[in-house]
């Protein structure tokens, strides 16, 4: 077992390598940026190299690049980041891992698109984090060693020009005939996540595909035209039961504000069994605003504990000052589980916390209840309200 630590800093593309380190010798992997400078709306991407210069195969179970199973984290930021987010938050997941067998001397390349799901819309310099964690071993039974990569870059996005850009789309737009289904995807990924408004008609045509219809979905979030809001209504509307495409499609119209479609998010809510329900009501309450109140509202008078869980949680994706009291009263609730989501919406709607002044509380979210009270009494008035899509520094509250 043995460690290397390099740094490399070359100021004139304006990225550095911080020191990083590869564990035991048999696997090697380092990451790399084609330039230190791109134009908004070009594709950005991070390439990994992973070598085995050992004389023995290695064996690595690991899923898809672009979920937590694929051994990456990667972060981007611009400007210093906030030491209390309400946006720092994981969210629970998985994929298909398989295993991946890298041969005695080879090099397996692979890369990320960092725009994909990292915003990077404006002109700005970039601080980007990668990490690369993976167990390995001789098979698949005895993955014994770990691999650990991790090593910071500076970008800079500048304004591009719709020339440049254009050139720069031409290549993927090729890619979406191509007869490598992973050519397509990686293309369609690309034009779903960064391509101008000129190239709707494009995204539109990858609804047909289903390796593209993903990204299609991105795409027409990004957009955010009257053409894109009715091809995502259509496919809430045109799908019977469950679906990946149909999901995504609700949530993307609920942040995308036209409250036009309030109504048909509010229908597909209603609709669900009450354990099923919870995201679809999420949805009809982001884009409802304070119109969803009464529909949350016979939710919290329901039998049902999941349809009071419900309410209670979609309280806070309204962005209303009303729903402030309400959560307010729930912290005193018998059923503990709601007054934890009372608590985790307080803090949502205020981004204020009991917590991020060092106190110490009991695991009843009822001990609170004073303190939000006295707060919201001082202060209600004049104290901001927040919605579900805004970031912010989270205060104490005082």
């Amino acid at each position: 077992m043995w460690r290397r630590t390099t740094r490399l800093c070359i100021s004139a593309v304006l990225f550095c390598f911080l020191p990083w380190a590869s564990a035991f010798a048999q696997l090697q992997g380092h990451f790399s940026l084609q330039k230190g400078q791109y134009e908004v709306g070009e594709a950005v991407y991070l390439q990994f190299d992973l070598t085995n210069v050992g004389n023995e195969p290695v064996h690595l179970i690991r899923g898809d690049r672009y979920f937590s199973c694929g051994g990456y984290r990667i972060g981007v930021s611009s400007g210093p980041p906030l030491s209390h987010s309400n946006c720092d938050r994981e969210f629970a997941g998985s994929c298909l891992a398989g295993e991946q067998v890298v041969a005695p001397g080879e090099t397996i390349h692979e890369r990320l698109l960092l725009n994909y799901q990292h915003p990077m819309a404006k002109p700005a310099s970039y601080d980007i984090h990668a990490a690369f964690v993976a167990s390995y071993g001789p098979n698949r039974e005895e993955l014994s060693d770990t691999l650990r990569v991790a090593q910071d870059f500076q970008i800079q996005l500048t304004d591009g020009t719709a020339e440049t850009l254009t050139s720069a789309f031409e290549p993927f737009l090729a890619d979406l005939a191509s007869q490598d289904e992973e050519r397509q995807r990686e293309a369609a990924r690309v034009i779903g996540s960064l391509a101008p408004a000129s190239l709707e008609d494009t995204i539109l045509s990858m609804m047909g595909s289903a390796s593209s219809r993903p990204f299609a979905l991105l795409g027409l979030r990004r957009l955010d035209t009257v053409r894109s809001r009715a091809a995502l209504a259509d496919v809430v509307e045109g799908t019977a039961g469950y679906s990946y495409e149909k999901e995504q499609a609700i949530n993307y119209l609920s942040e995308m504000g036209d409250r036009k479609y309030f109504p048909l998010l509010l229908s597909v809510a209603r609709q669900q069994p009450p354990n099923q329900a919870r995201d679809y009501v999420l949805a009809a309450a982001r884009l409802g605003g304070q119109g969803a109140l009464p529909f949350i509202d016979s939710l919290l008078e329901d039998s049902d504990p999941f349809s009071r869980a419900n309410g209670v949680m979609a309280l806070s994706e309204t962005g209303t000052r009303r729903a402030v009291p309400i959560l307010i009263e729930t912290l005193k609730s018998k059923e503990p589980d709601l007054g934890t989501l009372a608590s985790i919406g307080l803090t949502a709607l205020t981004h204020r916390s009991p917590f991020a002044d060092g106190k110490i509380y009991s695991d009843s979210p009822s001990v609170q209840y004073q303190d939000w009270s006295r707060w919201w009494f001082l202060h209600g008035r004049q104290a901001s309200v927040y919605g579900p899509l805004q970031c912010g520094e989270i205060e104490p509250l005082n």
